[in-house]
């Protein structure tokens, strides 16, 4: 079961991740439909979702939740909740002290594909943006994502990113190298966006 409830957006609820939650992540991160278009090809077993969860995602530099489908629209209670993705932001490329210079973090997110393409994505998404601008006090938000990744590409677009740039070639997908795509928000064109 999740943990307490951190952030809540219009369908999904947000929660820290606890072990109980390796089960889904280790199977999302195996199943073909996540790992290739998160281009992380190597499978993860228990010990490595050990890892995965102390390394990763229980360091106090970055955020990391789980996201859960707000069940108690369904009149269902919240020990219910299932994990169906993870949201993320972490540290820029330029290391700690720089990202608090910058006030930049990288948002990430992977979901199960049961419930992708249902707007969770979006929903938790938009409300880690959020967070980042009005509770971090960031100053961008920026998000690499794969060429090949229309769905991804479309979520960022529909928040507001704007593309910055590409890597060209930097990414191996399905047999083809394509370009890595870098895409920024800045903290006043959120605020733009909301009024």
């Amino acid at each position: 079961m999740p943990g307490p409830v951190f952030l809540s957006g219009e369908t999904v609820t947000l929660h820290p991740p606890e072990r109980e939650d390796l089960a889904a992540i280790r199977r999302w991160m195996n199943d073909p439909r996540v790992w290739r278009p998160a281009l992380d090809a190597n499978p993860m077993n228990a010990d490595l979702g050990e890892e995965f969860f102390e390394r990763a995602l229980t360091t106090e530099d970055d955020v990391k939740l789980v996201v859960c489908a707000d069940n108690q629209r369904a009149a269902t209670t919240r020990e219910d909740d299932e994990p169906i993705g993870i949201v993320s932001l972490t540290g820029s490329q330029y290391g700690p002290t720089a990202t608090d210079r910058a006030r930049s973090m990288e948002l990430a997110y992977h979901f199960d594909p049961d419930y992708q393409g249902q707007g969770y994505g979006s929903d938790a998404a938009s409300t880690v943006v959020e967070y980042a601008f009005e509770d971090l006090n960031l100053r961008r938000v920026e998000a690499d994502v794969g060429a090949f990744n229309d769905a991804s590409i479309g979520l960022l677009e529909s928040l507001g990113f704007e593309r910055e740039g590409a890597r060209r070639d930097a990414a191996y997908y399905r047999g083809d190298y394509h370009d890595m795509l870098v895409y920024g928000l800045l903290r006043e064109d959120w605020d733009n966006d909301e009024e």
